[in-house]
């Protein structure tokens, strides 16, 4: 231990007095790494939360979820749920040891002063005990408290019980109104708890128990995304076999109904918990990392010359240390000393950089990733940056040590002449040049394949026209159902005649999110496929000048009487039903049983949702209020304040539920987009900016040594431009050894991506051949500048100086 004293007393303080006298060289060294440390650490933080992290609940390795599959004329689709086929897994006892049923139930607690939303989940009992929740105060369901016992309780998030409640403790035991209906609170969840999110990035603030009947014939219509099971097998069963035998025992209970649909079946798709919930992180968080590695690469070679310049340069203070008894090692130690303080600095400074950005961009990770509701540095994360750090540190003295000819450094102390002792060698130089040409080129051409169809999707039309247009859902309070008909009439004729309004159209839902998939079938009830159905008022085609391609709208309807018995569907849609055949006066079904007559083919519309793709088959019926919204063309502004005293004139119950513009929540539907669209941006400037500053520092020393040559040169008659053309040529021979090694790399890359992990280039091939141009103007200049500033000058000072 006695040389680990000697090096932190005697070369660590030594390093640091030579640093402070070289401000330029160590505070480049600290930015350069520091910037490409943070990244890295930010990237490292949210793949070790997201897939290295164990789940926080007891042997979480063992928990599944119950997802089922569903084929339809051969093609089989996944993340659509039937209720009565999870009560069937439910009550399974040869295979599964204990499972939970969850749904998600969204409303409003009415008897609250703010009516609050709640996003809410149904649960059975054997939820908490799965996860073995930790509460804060009150209980857990009962077992009596299940599915069919018609309980109504519900246990509180901690979050929403502090925000909502203002963390009153009484309210154990207190009834609230959740929408139609009174619950009792029975319990706080405690505030460190955290629910799997099956259904999705957002937290859930509130549990309740199922109250509706459910058997295995009630809900095998009902389709949802939002329903799914958690549960944990039997000691020695497997996946593979609850998959096969569960399978086809819910496809049994499926295929024995009446009217069932040819060509169509469903299956199970039992999947780890943690797979489940990581979802498509995956593919995100490890193309993050690729890029910030090689960045980190790119930003190591920089320094990579830096560090041999200042070798060069303490090169006889070494031969004086080597003339006095230092050793081999002694002189690595004390470049290592100098290397770690700067690759510390550097550490210590990412880390903070890196804590500001998790900050900054708390709520779009969040979004684009899997378990990050509690965004912090990890213990781990911060461990590896610093052994990093610390790698770098003994890569650079080992590099610089290995440059350093021991035997000959005693005679160094003699050397005299013109020019540096000691330089780096042309070979290294142009080395370190392709290093980091063939390292941007990688990361440029990886980012742009991710950037391009991101940049795509954001400037991709809707489809219809958003502009000026709002969408409106109203609140009822306790109304109920059966009055919403006639409440949608009465509430868009009192919004017509408002001045700021040209036009007011009825909806279920916001035209963005189109409501529901389900099941459309032919004639002879066939089933065709899961479309997207939206509820339409007969204007509402018109108001967002949404194009008809044949047709017409629906008829209009008004008051209690409901829509005809008319649907509408898109372009795409029609061609792959009628294959070419006029779809208007054709008959289609979205229940069996119930004709449907073909009255228009609109043009498919692009709504941008999570998934790489856009549904277009889509159809739309006659508006059904299960639910009250509007469509509002705008000329003027007008407040929620207007709206909710509109409202109150129709019924004192009635108020805003929710009001945005369409383009408002066309951007949050881009959110992820544009947040992958940014950080490549950000990865594709830092690469460019690296490589720039590092060709820039390798070719200005270079150029450096040799300005008595070119002084020589220029002193004879030569002009400058051949100078200068000289230089380039003989420089940019790296540059384009570098863009061939890089091009030839990255298609190495994406054979092995494609063989290996199924990869496929969705890139545009024309932008990924635009960055290799765009690095070529930017290495020219990087080549062009130093020279530049040498051949400006007299070539008489230039030789005076050597």
């Amino acid at each position: 231990m006695k040389w680990l004293k000697h090096f932190f007393k005697q070369d660590m303080k030594l390093a640091w007095v030579n640093l402070s006298t070289l401000p330029g060289f160590s505070i480049t060294v600290i930015a350069t790494l520091a910037v490409t440390l943070a990244a890295l650490t930010v990237v490292l933080n949210i793949n070790y939360l997201v897939l290295g992290k164990s789940l926080p609940y007891p042997n979480a390795q063992t928990l599944i979820t119950t997802d089922q599959s569903e084929t339809i004329n051969g093609e089989t689709q996944y993340g659509f749920q039937i209720m009565s086929a999870q009560f069937h897994l439910y009550n399974d006892t040869r295979f599964i040891d204990t499972m939970a049923i969850m749904s998600l139930s969204g409303d409003r607690l009415n008897d609250l002063k703010d009516k609050p939303f709640v996003d809410g989940m149904r649960v059975t009992p054997e939820y908490f005990k799965l996860l073995n929740t930790p509460m804060h105060l009150g209980r857990y369901f009962n077992d009596d408290e299940g599915i069919n016992d018609k309980q109504r309780v519900m246990i509180l998030s901690f979050a929403y019980w502090q925000k909502h409640f203002a963390a009153n403790e009484q309210v154990i035991g207190q009834y609230t109104q959740f929408g139609q209906n009174r619950y009792q609170i029975i319990g706080v969840t405690a505030a460190h708890f955290e629910s799997p999110e099956i259904f999705g990035s957002f937290a859930i603030d509130a549990f309740f128990s199922f109250a509706e009947e459910i058997s295995l014939t009630s809900h095998w219509d009902d389709i949802t995304g939002g329903t799914n099971g958690i549960a944990r097998l039997k000691p020695g069963v497997t996946l593979e076999q609850v998959n096969q035998v569960l399978g086809e025992q819910i496809n049994t209970l499926y295929q024995g109904r009446e009217s069932v649909a040819v060509n169509t079946a469903i299956g199970a798709r039992f999947m780890p918990l943690k797979q489940k919930i990581i979802g498509n992180s995956t593919d995100m968080a490890l193309l993050l990392l690729a890029g910030v590695s090689t960045l980190l690469l790119i930003a190591i070679t920089n320094i990579t010359n830096l560090f041999l310049s200042r070798a060069a340069q303490k090169h006889r203070e070494l031969a004086i240390q080597a003339s006095l008894g230092a050793h081999p090692k002694h002189i690595f130690m004390n470049l290592f000393a100098e290397s770690l303080l700067l690759c510390l600095s550097a550490c210590g400074l990412g880390l903070l950089m890196a804590g500001w950005i998790m900050v900054w961009l708390e709520q779009d990770l969040q979004y684009l990733f899997a378990r990050l509701q509690n965004l912090t540095l990890d213990r781990v994360t911060v461990g590896v940056s610093v052994l990093i750090s610390v790698l770098i540190a003994a890569v650079m003295a080992g590099i610089c040590s290995r440059k350093i000819n021991y035997d000959q450094l005693i005679m160094q102390l003699q050397t005299s002449g013109k020019g540096t002792g000691a330089q780096i060698s042309q070979l290294t130089r142009n080395i370190l040049i392709a290093s980091q040409i063939s390292l941007a080129t990688l990361l440029l051409i990886g980012a742009t394949s991710v950037l391009s169809p991101a940049l795509e999707r954001l400037n991709k039309p809707v489809g219809f026209n958003t502009d000026s247009v709002h969408y409106l859902r109203v609140d009822t309070g306790t109304l109920e159902p059966a009055q919403y008909l006639l409440l949608s009439s009465q509430i868009k004729e009192a919004l017509k005649p408002l001045p700021q309004i040209n036009d007011v159209a009825r909806t279920a839902v916001t035209p963005l999110h189109m409501g529901w998939e389900i099941y459309l079938y032919d004639e002879l009830n066939t089933m065709l496929g899961i479309a997207s159905v939206g509820y339409f008022d007969s204007n509402s085609f018109a108001l967002l000048e949404h194009e008809f391609v044949s047709g017409r709208s629906f008829t209009d309807f008004n008051g209690e009487q409901g829509g005809s018995a008319e649907i509408i569907i898109s372009e795409s849609l029609a061609k792959r039903v009628f294959k070419g055949e006029p779809a208007v006066g054709k008959v289609l079904q979205s229940r069996p049983n119930t004709p449907l007559t073909v009255v228009g083919v609109v043009k498919d519309i692009y709504v941008p949702d999570r998934g790489d793709t856009y549904a277009k088959e889509r159809f739309y019926l006659p508006f059904t209020p299960e639910r009250l919204g509007f469509k509002l063309k705008l000329n003027s502004q007008l407040s929620k304040a207007q709206l909710n005293e509109i409202l109150k004139t129709v019924d004192p119950q009635l108020t805003v539920a929710q009001y945005n513009s369409l383009n408002e929540l066309i951007s949050l539907r881009l959110r992820e987009t544009q947040l992958v669209a940014g950080l490549t941006v950000s990865l594709i400037l830092l690469a460019l900016s690296l490589a720039a500053a590092g060709i820039y520092g390798v070719l200005s020393y270079s150029v450096q040594m040799r300005r008595y040559e070119l002084g020589i040169h220029l002193s004879l008659g030569a002009h400058t431009h051949t100078v200068i053309a000289l230089v380039l040529k003989q420089s940019m021979r790296p540059v384009l050894l570098g863009l061939v090694v890089g091009c030839v790399s990255a298609v190495l890359c994406y054979l092995i991506g494609m063989r290996v992990w199924d990869m496929s280039f969705t890139g545009s091939w024309l932008s990924v051949l635009l960055t290799l141009p765009v690095l070529l103007v930017i290495a020219m200049l990087a080549c062009y500048l130093p020279v530049r500033k040498v051949v400006a000058r007299d070539p008489l000072q230039a030789l005076r100086v050597e």
